[in-house]
């Protein structure tokens, strides 16, 4: 009896159904059904979530980001919501637009370490270098054992002229992820050389960490 009653909620409940439609793959099935509750009710935050889940699962960012628009006019305090923008913009080479949301989602919630180092090595491949450094450092507030952060900062500080800084980030990131010796031992071993001189300045472009 209690199986039915469940059965019958669902049946009755758009937004479950939508949630069984899209658990079976059925993402066309499911995106009618939350377009009809749009009709009904076009602020529910539930109907625009699963509205992203299935315009991803089919392959469709830029109908997801419009979604996820949606939703942050409705929850514009959801760091989930501007990560996840954010993160979208960025798989499609939206740099500034992702840049701006990942900015948006950590000032709702700083504590948000994976999205504190993707927001550096978007900057620093971007060449905002003072900007990339600062996401970095906060990023190594969070967690001293990124070593990808820790190398992304070493390259920061190469930038800055800062060569002892940039030997010694770079050395914690390789103590902590040897495989990314491979990445950084040319210019690491050229700038600790004694005889190092400006003219041998490495260049930064293509030895970034992601």
């Amino acid at each position: 009896m209690e199986k039915q009653t469940v059965e019958c909620n669902d049946a009755e409940d758009p937004i479950r159904r939508a949630a069984s439609l899209i658990e079976k793959k059925l993402y066309n099935e499911a995106l009618s059904t939350l377009e009809k509750e749009l009709s009904v009710d076009p602020n529910n935050p539930k109907t625009w979530e699963n509205i992203v889940i299935c315009n991803l699962e089919m392959g469709k960012p830029k109908l997801a980001i419009e979604a996820l628009n949606n939703l942050l006019r409705i929850q514009p305090t959801s760091h989930t919501g501007w990560a996840d923008k954010g993160f979208l913009h960025l798989l499609m080479n939206e740099t500034t637009e992702g840049i701006d949301a990942l900015k948006e989602s950590l000032r709702i919630n700083p504590r948000r370490v994976r999205d504190w180092e993707l927001l550096g090595t978007v900057l620093l491949a971007e060449e905002r270098w003072e900007e990339a450094e600062e996401a970095l450092q906060r990023t190594l507030d969070l967690n001293p054992n990124s070593a990808v952060s820790w190398y992304n900062l070493a390259l920061c500080y190469l930038y800055f002229d800062d060569y002892n800084e940039a030997v010694q980030a770079a050395e914690i990131a390789f103590s902590i992820d040897p495989s990314l010796r491979e990445l950084g031992e040319d210019w690491v071993d050229i700038v600790d050389d004694d005889d190092f001189i400006e003219e041998d300045y490495p260049s930064i472009s293509g030895i970034a960490a992601s």
